[in-house]
């Protein structure tokens, strides 16, 4: 998206001061600085710069631009590794009101929504202005407050709704409201959004939030509540334009060049190199190539993939002697490495990933790495993190056509995924078909364990037969098959949702209480 970046700065600080003290005091709204929620909406650079701020949210670290990556870990494809042993306490259920990323998710999340109240409040008072913008701009504030209620919903429950009348009234100190009510705010929001938003954009904006993201996002809450028939509505909006067409090449929805010009990318972190750079890349890139390496695949998820399924399979996970187009890192081959490909090769050099570049499974995450391609070797801020693709829409309305009308109901969806991927069709896939196209399709994506977790409510599956698993790593030398996470036990109802941070309950005077069984 080609979002002005002064603006883009300006607002992010701006509205650090406008809404409720950043990230220590999220409920809290008491304006500081020169600027005020009074008098910072003068004109329509103002509205677009303002706009462009909520989305600044998304880039920071230890919300959606990585860190709520961490409760994916929970599921049966990712193992957690690094020094955040706050990670560890979630991926193993034994996370407690103080596990400290609990709070930072929580603060990120009503950081957004407060922007783009300030957003939804003013942008109609705004005096003279282009309608098209004006509009646009009022459904991007819907759409990005709806996703940050959609993340709080999905990992905490029931959460306080904090809205205009709030702003207004100066009345931020308010207890949770039900899950239902959430999740009907949610949908409002993103009804409204659907609505004021054009269908797609010219280059110069792409990036922006457009009425399929709206639509999509409409289809993946309906399934969260079940409601197929609505699901299959608003998920077939999106699969049956021309606008939010598959990409002709799955590598494209993770590739540098690709990205930009890809209709199925609904709705992404929008890096920018040098200014907004991707952090994704570092968390999941290993250690040994420039990144963190916080994230391996699992054994399990690596067996999944079909044994045809080669170009999903390679554009998902890195093994043991793949390489990245301009990865210029070199690193001798020690005893440590000389296993598989390696053996006999010690004291040699090599750009090929090493047993010791993943330190737990023996695998990494491809999706999430690039370079750039000036030979400096440093990973390149401009890729991009898809937060949903048509893909996942297509997968959606399979399900809820199969959870309506039984097994072979949504096969054409399902064929259509794995058509681009270059496998045969299917005939007469049931759930569990279904549950395989959508774990090796979206996988790292951020997607596996909210799947799980739904369709356990659902009873369409038992998570003890898969949390009761431990998590292993590759069978291959040196990692030997060992055993990265014991079995875990699923506590329902209590591990469906992560517990309230204790921080926010102690500022609220006990206002907002604590989840259930913590």
């Amino acid at each position: 998206m080609k979002l002005n970046l002064v603006y883009i700065y300006v607002t992010g600080c701006i509205l650090c001061m406008l809404v409720a003290g950043c990230i220590k005091h999220p409920l809290d709204s008491d304006p500081t600085g020169s600027f005020t929620t009074a008098n910072y909406w003068r004109n329509q650079n103002d509205v677009i710069a303002g706009v462009n701020g909520i989305y600044n949210v998304l880039t920071q670290e230890e919300g959606v631009g990585h860190n709520n990556y961490a409760f994916d870990d929970a599921s049966d494809d990712i193992s957690v590794d690094g020094d955040h042993p706050d990670f560890w306490e979630i991926e193993r259920f034994t996370a407690t009101p103080t596990t400290y990323q609990l709070r930072p998710t929580w603060s990120w999340s009503y950081e957004q929504i407060a922007r783009a109240n300030n957003a939804i409040m003013y942008i109609p008072k705004v005096p003279t202005m282009d309608d098209a913008i004006r509009n646009r701009s009022l459904g991007e504030a819907y759409f990005l407050r709806a996703y940050g209620y959609y993340i709080l919903n999905q990992i905490f429950g029931s959460v306080p709704l904090i809205l205009e009348n709030n702003v207004a009234t100066g009345t931020y100190n308010v207890p949770k409201d039900s899950i239902t009510k959430v999740r009907a705010q949610i949908e409002s929001d993103l009804l409204k959004a659907a609505d004021l938003l054009p269908e797609k954009y010219a280059d110069e904006d792409k990036g922006r939030v457009h009425k399929g993201a709206a639509w999509g996002m409409l289809c993946k809450l309906y399934m969260m509540e079940d409601n197929v028939d609505k699901a299959i509505e608003y998920g077939s909006k999106v699969i049956t334009s021309s606008n939010y067409a598959l990409a002709t090449s799955y590598r494209d929805n993770f590739t540098l060049g690709s990205q930009e010009s890809n209709s199925e990318i609904l709705f992404a972190v929008w890096n920018k190199n040098n200014f907004n750079n991707s952090l994704i890349n570092y968390y999941f890139t290993p250690r040994a190539w420039n990144g963190w390496g916080f994230h391996h695949p699992t054994q399990s998820f690596a067996d999944e993939f079909e044994t045809g399924d080669s170009i999903r399979k390679k554009t998902t996970l890195l093994e043991v002697g793949d390489s990245i187009p301009y990865q210029t890192t070199l690193i001798e081959i020690t005893d440590k490495d000389a296993y598989q490909m390696f053996a006999g090769k010690t004291g040699q050099s090599t750009g090929r990933m090493l047993p010791s570049n993943s330190l737990t499974t023996g695998y990494n995450l491809r999706k999430y790495t690039a370079y750039n391609p000036d030979g400096s070797g440093s990973l390149d801020g401009d890729l991009k993190q898809p937060l949903l693709r048509t893909a996942d829409i297509y997968l959606l309305v399979a399900e809820a056509k199969i959870r309506k009308n039984g097994a072979g109901a949504g096969d054409a969806e399902i064929n259509v995924v794995r058509k681009r991927a270059g496998l045969a069709t299917v005939t007469g896939a049931g759930i569990n078909q279904l549950i395989h196209e959508r774990r090796v399709e979206l996988g790292g994506e951020n997607v596996r364990f909210q799947d799980l977790l739904r369709w356990d409510k659902a009873k369409l599956i038992n998570l003890d037969t898969i949390f009761n698993k431990p998590k292993k790593a590759s069978p291959l030398q040196p990692y030997n098959g060992a055993v990265v996470v014991p079995a875990r036990v699923f506590q329902r109802p209590k591990n469906y949702y992560v517990p309230v941070p204790q921080v926010v309950i102690d500022e609220s005077k006990g206002v907002i209480t604590q989840n259930p069984n913590y």
